[in-house]
């Protein structure tokens, strides 16, 4: 909720265009809508406003065909739903706009979307797209308000020069970002300026050496306050060598961090796998099943914090764990925000990675198992990776003053590059190959539980998001975007086979009981008049 709406400068004005003869779900969002932004004013007062606005409400059809393309934009406004209506047994179709228009200091400078869904047929049950909505909406309006409201935007940069993602690899990351944060991504190459614009430093799965040039300027960095965010794997898998011939092994990365800076720092990321018996899919070549639970995709636990609060289970790939070294950093505080699950279990060396582990499930509780930290959360004053490595004559140079002990910051440190990483689809498109990215909550083999709802959701894109907002001390979406409602589900094949027998009862048992009651009535009636 609002608690402080001081950021608030000037009015922000939302012209919502979910209005109309809506069917009865849709009119509990569009009542649900209200109810939020009155809440909203409570605590803002009239620095927040609205207005419902009838899309198709003008009489004449061209103004409100003027008004819907201004709505769609050219696909940047509001997406439209259409809605399939019967009546009199004729079909019609309705297009309804749910979403809103924001103006802020008088000027249109944004737009929410409330639910993306292009179609919605007449026999189709919504009640779980009303659900999930309204949940959504806290979330929705407060974000749509810190993004209209920033005046200055902190920066993030993605780290560039050492073999990391691509930017379409980390894209579904990058949109959560950009609306609150300017983006940059930056390759140090030695410059020991090259940081100087950022805040904060997402380092995305490196594959190649760092040097100590580079080491130096994020050490610095560091030691200057600002943030980093470490997804790193400390050993390779070759995933083509597994899919062609059914196995790889793990190999040490090499990336020149592990041993000096991270450990002076309080993490040390060991070489080692995780396999767990809690854990995603994958497709296998040539086996019966085709998707198959694989144990390297661990389902990653989450421990109470607030960036981890009610969000879903993290999916990791090739996870390794990562362990809290004691050291002379006696003021960081240390904490665990990801574990694999108690069914897990570590292999260590070079380890091999084979298909034949399917079909021989691993011992999970010879004794060896354990719940193995993977992410973890340092904050206070770090010590510099370079001390006692540089002359006296560089720490006091008027050029460039180095620093041995930073001012209060926060690091985390993540054994695994793939949380961060969102899969990447492509289509022909006029001749040329298109890329996009693969939701990271999504489930790229669509598993189904029996109901055929998705068995596997993942918070990857959460848990990043709500760290980087920790980080830059701005909890103002933490919560809301961690809030959740447990969706009660009917069972949908007990409901197709007792369909029949509730309904002859609802029909069959309102007569006898009638009956009954009749009977019972007259036999009464008719001995207290047979006695008189």
């Amino acid at each position: 909720m609002l608690e402080d709406d001081a950021r608030i400068n000037d009015r922000v004005f939302f012209k919502i265009y979910l209005e109309g003869d809506l069917p009865a779900d849709i009119m509990k969002i569009r009542n649900a809508i209200q109810e939020k932004l009155d809440e909203f004013i409570v605590y803002a007062g009239d620095k927040v406003q609205y207005e419902f606005i009838d899309p198709n409400g003008d009489e004449d059809a061209d103004y409100n065909l003027q008004v819907q393309e201004g709505l769609y934009d050219k696909g940047r406004g509001i997406i439209p739903c259409d809605i399939e209506i019967i009546e009199s047994g004729k079909a019609e179709i309705k297009t309804i706009w749910p979403g809103a228009v924001i103006e802020y200091k008088g000027l249109t400078v944004d737009h929410l979307q409330f639910f993306n869904k292009r179609v919605i047929f007449a026999k189709e049950d919504i009640r779980n797209l009303a659900d999930q909505t309204i949940n959504n909406l806290e979330y929705l309006f407060i974000s749509a308000i810190r993004r209209v409201t920033a005046e200055d935007k902190p920066t993030v940069g993605f780290l560039q020069g050492q073999g990391e993602l691509m930017p379409v690899q980390t894209a579904d990351v990058r949109m959560g970002l950009m609306k609150y944060y300017l983006l940059e991504d930056v390759t140090i190459n030695g410059q020991l300026n090259a940081l100087d614009e950022i805040d904060a430093l997402i380092v995305a799965a490196p594959t190649q050496r760092f040097t100590e040039k580079d080491k130096f300027v994020i050490d610095q960095f560091i030691m200057n306050g600002g943030k980093v965010l470490w997804f790193v794997d400390p050993l390779f898998v070759d995933r083509d060598s597994l899919y062609f011939t059914g196995e790889s092994f793990g190999v040490d990365a090499g990336l020149n961090i592990e041993k000096d800076m991270l450990f002076k720092y309080g993490a040390r990321l060991n070489q080692d796998l995780i396999i767990d018996k809690e854990c995603a899919p994958l497709y296998v070549p040539g086996h019966p099943l085709e998707v198959v639970d694989w144990y390297f995709y661990p389902k990653l636990q989450r421990e109470s914090h607030p960036i981890t609060k009610n969000i879903d289970p993290i999916k990791g790939e090739y996870t390794s764990s990562v362990e809290l070294v004691n050291n002379e950093n006696t003021s960081i505080t240390k904490t665990v925000l990801l574990k694999s699950s108690f069914n897990s279990r570590v292999f260590k060396g070079k380890p091999r990675v084979n298909y034949s582990i399917i079909d021989v499930e691993p011992k999970f509780n010879d004794g060896t198992q354990g719940e193995f930290p993977v992410a973890v959360l340092l904050e206070g004053n770090f010590t510099s990776a370079f001390e006692n490595r540089i002359s006296d004559a560089f720490t006091s140079s008027p050029d460039y003053k180095t620093r041995v002990l930073s001012d209060s910051t926060k690091m985390l440190v993540v054994s695994d590059g793939d949380i961060i990483r969102n899969e990447v689809d492509s289509v022909i498109k006029d001749g040329v190959m298109k890329y996009y990215p693969v939701p990271l909550n999504t489930d790229v083999y669509q598993v189904r539980n029996q109901n055929g709802s998705p068995k596997n959701i993942y918070g990857n894109r959460e848990f990043v998001l709500n760290s980087i907002d920790y980080m830059m001390d701005d909890y103002s979406l933490i919560d809301v975007r961690s809030k959740t409602i447990t969706l009660r589900m009917l069972d949908t094949e007990r409901i197709i086979e007792e369909k029949e027998f509730w309904r002859m009862l609802n029909i069959i048992l309102p007569i006898v009981s009638i009956t009954l009651l009749g009977l019972t009535f007259f036999i009464i009636r008719r001995k207290r008049f047979a006695t008189s």
